[in-house]
């Protein structure tokens, strides 16, 4: 008697089930796709305004080039093309030009005879010639990205463009929006871009595949870009709780939760939850001291590898916790986490500092220094035990800025501009912040490195660092020559980098 209605009952939420998991899995696929495309436009747009950054700086410092009246390529001159690009973040040089020749350089001075400009690839909608691994002048072996205008050139890290694609991206910059088009650096399969015209914000389907398109509004460069994606959609994660939802409660509850969850998947709002999940982990770079090698601190990094197993960039993640207004938040976890971890072995050195990253807006934040305070008396711990490096690309108001250091210091705490050279890093800037350290970025390091000992620039940097009483951390160290050369001309420095230890987990720390 039971059989007919069990029957019918177990067929019905069978058919039932399948048909709302099908559903289902439509619309978390079309959920998954269209996220894609939002994070693959997120990345776009912040891939321009990185490479704006770049451009703006080079075409400035093509016209301080080009503003002397007088032409000589004398000792002043030199020094002149130097400080342009000691105050950059991404120049390797600076020249002066003479009917299409470089006859002055900051890496070497003066070239007698002068060189001939190297060949041009593209000349931009600005007017600006370009040419792509061009020797550097008077350093063997080096080669850069050369813009020419008028009678000045500059220099250009090329990795400071490639370095600001997020590496989950299939893309091709290229130089403009009319054909014909040329890729100026690209990753994954060629795209068939003859004939086409751009238009921002219209996506392209090419080889089967939707490529969001973003332009600069001020310079010449366009960005077509895909999110790389897994063979298939049914790799997604999302797609399983899709099934989940559809099995459990049917076509309307699977339909409303795919809404859900699309919508809860930009970047901050993963950033957010992956502080609750235990997906974000925090790993120390050692600091030593040149003269001894002895480790004095360590630099705590914040490392995220998402739900797929993927890194995700922290230059992103943080761009991301900036731009939506809860890097405090980071910053606390990170500070949590950090004492959580080291506490005990910090109370047993109390010379040991770890260094933390914070942005301005922590410093000029009124509750921050009493958070720091009472988590630091929680631990047991002296105030020396934590230093901040303050990253933030900002025009904050120097003078507050100014002030809320001082308070920090006066607590104890050693606060350090990290990368030093880039962005407002300049020496006015730090003279009226009075911090206590420069930290030289692994890049512009591996610059001064490239050049000859006569030609460097580092002594000018060290200098700078005794007149206004600053101490010097240098990333980026891999070997031993680099750090003979800065253990000789800084004999007081400390450093960091793969020469010493690569970044490592709490429980290596202080490991034999």
């Amino acid at each position: 008697m039971m059989r007919q209605p069990l029957t019918r009952t177990v067929l019905s939420m069978a058919c039932g089930a399948a048909i709302a998991i099908a559903l289902a899995l439509a619309v978390g696929e079309w959920t998954v796709r269209r996220q894609q495309y939002a994070d693959a436009a997120e990345m776009a747009e912040a891939y321009i305004a990185r490479s704006d950054q770049v451009t703006t700086e080079a075409v400035a410092a093509l016209v301080e080039i080009d503003s002397a009246k007088n032409s000589a390529c004398s000792p002043p001159e030199v020094a002149r093309l130097r400080r342009i690009v000691l105050a950059s973040r991404y120049l390797k040089s600076a020249s002066r030009l003479r009917n299409g020749e470089i006859y002055c350089s900051s890496t070497v001075g003066a070239i007698d005879p002068p060189e001939p400009a190297p060949p041009v690839d593209v000349v931009n909608q600005q007017g600006q010639r370009m040419s792509f691994h061009a020797p550097q002048a008077g350093v063997p072996g080096a080669r850069s990205l050369l813009m020419q205008q008028r009678g000045a050139a500059v220099g250009i890290n090329g990795q400071a463009y490639l370095e600001t694609a997020d590496p989950r991206l299939d893309y091709a910059v290229v130089n403009g929006r009319l054909p014909p088009l040329r890729a100026l650096s690209s990753a994954g399969p060629r795209l068939p871009l003859e004939g086409v015209t751009l238009q921002p914000g219209e996506p392209l389907e090419l080889n089967g595949r939707r490529y969001e398109v973003r332009c600069s509004s001020t310079h010449s460069s366009c960005i077509v870009a895909a999110l790389r994606q897994p063979s298939t959609i049914l790799h997604s994660p999302v797609m399983l709780e899709f099934a989940v939802f559809g099995l459990l409660i049917g076509l309307s509850g699977g339909f409303a939760a795919s809404i859900a969850i699309g919508r809860s998947k930009s970047l901050g709002k993963q950033l957010r939850l992956a502080m609750r999940s235990g997906e974000l982990k925090i790993v120390y770079q050692p600091i030593v001291r040149l003269s001894d090698r002895r480790q004095v601190g360590a630099e705590a990094l914040l490392r995220w590898t998402d739900a797929t197993g993927k890194p995700v960039s922290p230059d992103a993640f943080i761009s991301a916790a900036e731009h939506e207004g809860f890097i405090g938040q980071v910053t606390r976890f990170v500070i949590h986490r950090v004492l959580d971890e080291l506490g005990e072995d910090l109370r047993r050195r109390p010379d040991f500092q770890v260094t933390i990253n914070v942005a301005a807006s922590d410093i000029l934040d009124s509750a921050f220094l009493p958070f720091l305070s009472a988590r630091l008396q929680e631990a047991g711990l002296p105030s020396a035990s934590i230093g901040l490096e303050l990253t933030e690309r900002t025009t904050a108001n120097s003078r507050e800025l100014g002030k809320s250091i001082a308070r920090l210091r006066e607590a104890g705490h050693k606060v350090y501009i990290d990368d030093f050279g880039t962005d407002y890093s300049s020496l006015s800037y730090l003279s009226r912040l009075r911090v206590d350290a420069i930290k030289i970025n692994r890049t512009f390091m591996q610059a001064l490195h490239d050049q000859s000992d006569k030609d460097t620039i580092a002594p000018q940097i060290v200098a700078m660092a005794e007149v206004l009483g600053l101490s010097i951390v240098i990333e980026g160290i891999e070997e031993e020559q680099q750090a003979a050369y800065f253990l000789a001309l800084a004999p007081q420095a400390m450093a960091q980098g793969w020469l010493f230890s690569k970044p490592v987990e709490s429980t290596r720390l202080f490991s034999a």
